[in-house]
């Protein structure tokens, strides 16, 4: 093959994609402009809606200023008329008065009382549209009865002091509309039409004498009932295509069409994008000219070329040498510059691969991640099943055993004590789902204050020992007084789960270490056991809700929920909570690391215990037939002297009859609610004294501020222990 020929090969191979290129860009271009032509057409279909809405306006605040007149309220019409023409004074729009069975009064086009044509069908109907409606309306092109000619309106309707109904007319004529059409700028091929509800030519600003009035094609029409708004293409009647740009007004329901030549759009689109493409096809030809003039002298570059070439092959740079042709210099440039984006391609596509590998790692363990927490969301419903039909399977053995004829006392008073431990082992079970709900979503109030965290642990220590949960473990303890600020309720709910946890993990016998010591500016409490330990998979994920290792004994109870509330408890602190563990069967250390607080620890403050040496008198305004007389029952049998009511009108009269020392009030009464019924009684003088206790399932912190707000003096959530009851009655004078 001759020398010529590789040229030729080159030369093709260097504008083939050139050439390819080019004609992309130029299809990019072409449909760009004309994209920004059709863009521009619809910005000239809305901005000629705003000027149509504009004006329409108008009409309607010169019609809305006359409805207010005081000569048209006491039915003086010759001065309406007035003021009517001076309104209008320098407005190009008339007013027609028009009586309910549309025959117009006057027309400011006219003189006052010159004689007007009785109104057409059409006319009447069109009023009486207007007053069936009720509310001011624009109409649709129609041709004035005093003028004959093409007008449009906005018609409002009006009721004067004698309860007669007229409408006010604002109207302009159409060859008005056909001044505002924006004219400034605007091709002369270009159409801009206006057009009413029913497809009526309104303004036109070409042919406007001819058109106006008529519809336009059937296509057209159909477009414009059909409410189209955006860019068509069809023919207009004068024959020629066009593209149509259509906007809609919100005001009148105008429709406005602005259309322009295909071939004009076309034409422009092609111009604008003609340079570019010259600019190509010079470069190719320039291309081609070259290799044809110097291919002679390119014979002795032609090794050096090939060189380039092999290196390029090879994924490697060629280097820049000095050739006697220029254009085969800038060859050998191209030649560099394709090994650069040859080698930076590489290394991008090298790049994506290894983003494609860490996403797919990435999805996968995400998808294991939920698959993990449905599993682990599974176990939790499946225990929380049967953590709840333990206690029902209890009290529902005792409840049977209870109903049977001839059952002796002491196996009764064993089965009211099982009925009374598993009842209240029932509300713990609530309570701990609900309060874990209320931390997890974050809407908990935290009360915080200086406390000591030695001594809050030993609390809790003092509890878990007097109820007998640490017998079969060795606890030891190394705290040092150090103050954090703190709510102490939730404090104590953050060291007992971490106690709890490792109790529930640890096998009877097991070593359980508590620690309060000072490291830096945080006081850090640990919880280290010798337990069943942590797996390095469930690591990562230990504070999860619905995340539980193997409990090595299930009777302690729990839901398995108690490490996502005590992170989430931390998080609200201030505090950071950490888990470490060496390995399965390694125990485990959980430690929560508080900010040192300056202040000394509040004392706490001493509770108020019912007494039961000091009887009064006490209301139960209860609507459940059964909660209400179990209470009267239990109050009676501690030597109250108890009342009931089953409402709150009813409740209100025994509290002012009788002047009680104490009522408990349920919240959702059938006839009020509770805190009506508190609000009440406070605001009595004489029932002002009684100490008012709220009585309810509502059981959030909201609820509780509720009902202290109301005059509540305290606040039972029920399911509510006797001793709860009394410790809120408190002392109470003997009756």
């Amino acid at each position: 093959m001759k020398v010529r020929s590789h040229i030729a090969l080159l030369v093709a191979a260097i504008l083939v994609p050139i050439v390819l290129l080019s004609i992309v860009a130029i299809s990019v271009l072409l449909a760009a402009e004309r994209k920004a032509a059709l863009r521009g057409m619809e910005e000239l279909a809305r901005t000629t809606v705003l000027i149509m809405d504009q004006e329409m306006l108008v009409a309607r605040a010169t019609a809305q200023a006359l409805a207010t007149s005081r000569s048209l309220a006491r039915g003086d019409f010759a001065d309406f008329y007035e003021q009517a023409q001076r309104a209008n004074a320098g407005h190009a729009m008339q007013t027609a008065f028009i009586g309910e069975q549309g025959q117009q009064l006057f027309n400011t086009i006219r003189p006052y009382g010159a004689p007007i044509a009785p109104p057409a069908e059409l006319v009447k109907a069109r009023v009486a549209g207007v007053f069936q409606g009720g509310a001011p309306a624009y109409s649709n092109l129609i041709k004035g009865s005093a003028t004959k000619q093409y007008v449009v309106s906005l018609e409002y309707p009006v009721v004067i002091a004698d309860g007669r109904r007229f409408l006010i007319s604002q109207w302009l004529f159409s060859s008005r509309l056909n001044e505002l059409l924006p004219a400034k700028n605007i091709p002369a091929s270009w159409l801009i039409s206006v057009f009413d509800r029913q497809g009526i030519t309104i303004a036109r600003n070409k042919g406007a004498q001819q058109y106006v009035g008529q519809a336009p094609k059937a296509k057209v029409q159909r477009a414009i009932l059909a409410r189209h708004e955006g860019i068509s293409r069809s023919y207009i009647r004068e024959g020629t295509e066009m593209y149509g740009a259509w906007a809609i007004s919100p005001t009148t329901g105008w429709s406005v069409g602005i259309g322009v030549p295909v071939d004009e759009v076309e034409h422009a689109a092609v111009k604008s994008v003609a340079l570019t493409a010259l600019g190509f096809v010079l470069t190719i030809v320039s291309a081609i000219t070259g290799a044809i003039l110097f291919s002679r002298r390119l014979i002795g570059a032609i090794d050096k070329a090939s060189r380039a070439a092999e290196l390029i092959g090879q994924r490697q740079i060629p280097p820049l040498e000095t050739l006697p042709v220029t254009e085969m210099n800038q060859l050998q440039v191209s030649l560099h510059q394709a090994g650069s984006l040859l080698r930076d391609s590489e290394a991008e596509r090298n790049e994506h691969l290894a983003a494609a590998q860490s996403a797919r790692a990435a999805a996968e363990q995400a998808q294991a991640v939920a698959e993990a927490q449905n599993q682990a969301k599974d176990e939790f419903l499946a225990m929380l099943g049967h953590e709840l039909r333990n206690p029902l399977a209890a009290i529902t053995s005792g409840v049977t055993l209870l109903s049977m004829r001839g059952t002796d006392a002491a196996r009764a008073a064993k089965a009211t004590a099982i009925i009374e431990r598993q009842t209240r082992h029932l509300v713990h079970l609530v309570d701990e789902l609900l309060d874990a709900h209320r931390i997890l979503s974050g809407k908990l109030t935290l009360s915080k204050t200086a406390l000591d965290l030695a001594g809050a642990v030993e609390s809790c220590l003092a509890a878990f020992e007097a109820r007998g949960a640490m017998r079969s473990h060795r606890i030891t303890c190394t705290l040092a007084p150090l103050v954090i600020e703190a709510d102490p309720t939730r404090l104590e709910q953050m060291v007992s789960n971490l106690l709890d946890n490792a109790l529930k993990y640890t096998p009877e016998g097991g070593l359980i270490h508590i620690t309060v010591a000072a490291d830096d500016s945080m006081a850090v409490l640990s919880v280290a056991d010798s337990g069943v330990g942590l797996s390095e998979e469930l690591l990562p994920h230990v504070f999860d809700v619905f995340v539980q290792g193997k409990v090595i004994n299930r009777s302690k109870g729990g839901l398995g929920i108690g490490l996502a509330v005590v992170n989430s408890l931390a998080k609200q602190h201030d505090a950071i909570l950490l888990a470490e563990s060496a390995g399965a069967g390694l125990g485990s250390t959980f430690s929560i690391r508080f900010p040192l607080a300056a202040a000394a620890p509040a004392t706490p403050a001493a509770s108020r215990t019912g007494s039961a040496g000091h009887k009064g008198a006490i209301l139960v305004i209860e609507d459940n037939r059964d909660v209400r007389e179990m209470m009267c029952s239990l109050l009676t049998e501690l030597g109250f002297q108890v009342l009931s009511a089953e409402s709150g009108k009813q409740g209100i009269q025994t509290a002012v009859a009788i002047l009680p020392d104490v009522a408990l009030v349920d919240i959702d009464l059938p006839d009020m609610s509770g805190y009506d019924i508190a609000r009440t009684l406070k605001g009595a003088a004489r029932t002002e004294v009684i100490r008012l206790i709220a009585v309810t399932g509502y059981g959030q912190e909201s609820d509780r501020r509720a009902a202290l707000s109301s005059g509540f003096d305290g606040h039972l959530k029920k399911p509510v222990r006797i001793e709860d009851v009394l410790a809120a009655i408190g002392p109470l004078p003997g009756r």
